[in-house]
């Protein structure tokens, strides 16, 4: 549920305030702008899409359920208009037809680094190797641990199968750990993240079974 006060400037918003959008932009728009920039690839493109992004929240606020994460539902009117953007870039076409799992895309059964890295954002690296992924594996990350998507919405936004959006995940996680490890930025596989991170880890790792 949204937090009172978040609550509160929603419902100012929707009545016409424009300090109280003005509230909304300047608490998410750094979240907005990151999610826009990982998944167009670029900073001008980012910027031109969260202005729309905004515009679009603005006018869609009457729809808003406030027993939603006000964050959740802005973030996925960010990742929908970035993926409509690629679309009409061409830049998608039959990205996904070639997805098929294999049977060492399995899933390890215990937390990584890689996966508290991700959920943390902790690393500066991080963002550069994002941006090096091919774009169908950078999409589902991106949904996944950045705009909060479950693999149910991944899949209806990315038009891939539920088990696809599987198959991506664990191969965007093993070449991002391959591009971060060349950095530094993770520790090998099986060396386990510091007490603090083992929790976060952890609770990916039993979601989703984390590589």
């Amino acid at each position: 549920m949204a937090s009172d006060l978040t609550e509160e400037i929603v419902e100012r918003a929707r009545s016409g305030d424009p300090d109280a959008f003005a509230a909304l932009f300047t608490a998410h728009d750094a979240d907005v702008l990151r999610v826009c920039r990982r998944m167009l690839g670029s900073a001008d493109a980012a910027s031109d899409a969260r202005g729309e992004v905004f515009l679009r929240a603005r006018r869609a606020l009457d729809g808003y359920d406030p027993e939603r994460s006000f964050r959740s539902w802005l973030l996925a009117i960010a990742s929908h208009h970035c993926i409509d953007q690629l679309r009409r870039g061409a830049t998608e076409q039959r990205i996904f037809a070639d997805v098929k799992s294999e049977p060492g895309d399995l899933p390890g059964s215990g937390p990584s680094p890689l996966a508290f890295l991700l959920v943390q954002e902790r690393h500066g690296a991080l963002d550069r190797a994002i941006e090096a992924l091919p774009l169908k594996y950078r999409l589902p990350l991106v949904l996944r641990y950045f705009a909060e998507s479950d693999y149910d919405s991944i899949a209806h936004s990315l038009g891939v199968t539920r088990n696809q959006v599987g198959t991506l995940l664990f191969r965007a996680k093993r070449i991002l750990r391959n591009l971060l490890a060349e950095e530094d930025a993770v520790p090998p596989d099986g060396a386990a993240p510091g007490p603090s991170g083992a929790r976060e880890a952890g609770n990916a790792g039993e979601e989703e079974g984390v590589g």
